[in-house]
């Protein structure tokens, strides 16, 4: 409460920059111009603008980014923010996009690479989905059916800050599309803010990475399967099917780091079990970075 009531006098206190308005009027400008392009109609919402505002706000003032930091919770959640949202809504498709964007991390040139290699990622998704859309409706009129009769493509990209500290950042960004069914991908950044590289297993738990995430997985799955055989049915290795279940981790094995700095090993829907499990995650250890 004492760090919140200081952050509160200093933000009462503060001047407002000059150059704030120009840089509020230039983002709102640049929202404007997207609307303006054909083949998606984004919508800024309030809380789109407050982030703009926001935003501008840790950028040209020195004093409120400071009173910002001396907040518990904004001071972390303020790293990752939403820089882009719309949706693209069509007789066959309908896209949502919130697309996240890091900021206020001291290293401009990570949050350059990180930002633009997003924003790449979430163009050619949207881009393939539009397609796949297009395509299949030709492919339904060529074929005699009904377009009004058509199940749209679905595409949802949301993202989740999983943790936040001085050293690192850990986030995923999902992809879950649906069309016959649903299926979810995830995209994760682990990142290192005093280098600006991206964490990988070998740093966050060590030489022994592999081995010691193969023994805490398996040890888990047993766990699981013997407390509730039916809530866990997770497709165990056999004579019969001796490929199926878990080998272990995959040298580009997805993880990343909780809040407590726990390193969690995270699988896609089907790798480990039946589709009806969804994705599943397995705590293996504690980060050393």
């Amino acid at each position: 409460m004492r760090n919140l009531e200081e952050a509160r006098k200093q933000y009462e206190s503060m001047e407002i920059p000059e150059q704030l308005d120009s840089v509020v009027n230039a983002a709102f400008d640049r929202a404007a111009a997207r609307k303006r392009i054909a083949w998606y109609k984004p919508v800024l919402s309030a809380a789109a603008a407050v982030c703009i505002l926001f935003v501008a706000l840790l950028n040209v003032s020195p004093t409120f980014a400071h009173a910002m930091a001396e907040v518990p919770v904004l001071g972390s959640v303020a790293r990752v923010l939403t820089f882009r949202a719309y949706t693209i809504e069509s007789d066959t498709e309908l896209i949502t996009v919130n697309q996240p964007s890091i900021a206020g991390t001291g290293n401009t040139e990570m949050e350059k690479r990180v930002n633009n290699e997003i924003q790449t990622k979430i163009d050619a998704i949207v881009e393939q989905a539009r397609k796949e859309a297009k395509e299949r409706r030709e492919q339904a009129i060529a074929d005699g059916y009904d377009t009004n009769e058509m199940m749209p493509v679905i595409l949802d990209i949301q993202y989740e800050v999983k943790s936040s500290s001085e050293k690192t950042l850990s986030f995923v960004i999902y992809k879950t599309e649906t069309a016959a069914s649903a299926y979810t991908e995830q995209l994760f950044y682990n990142l290192d803010l005093s280098t600006g590289k991206n964490l990988t297993l070998r740093e966050v738990l060590g030489p022994d990475y592999k081995s010691i995430a193969d023994k805490t997985i398996k040890e888990t799955i047993d766990k699981r399967v013997a407390e509730d055989p039916e809530a866990w049915p997770y497709f165990m290795p056999s004579a019969d099917v001796p490929v199926e279940g878990f080998q272990g981790i995959s040298d580009q094995q997805k993880f990343y780091i909780d809040p407590d700095g726990n390193v969690v090993v995270s699988f896609e829907k089907y790798e480990v079990g039946p589709g009806s499990m969804g994705i599943q995650d397995f705590v293996v250890g504690k980060s050393l970075v």
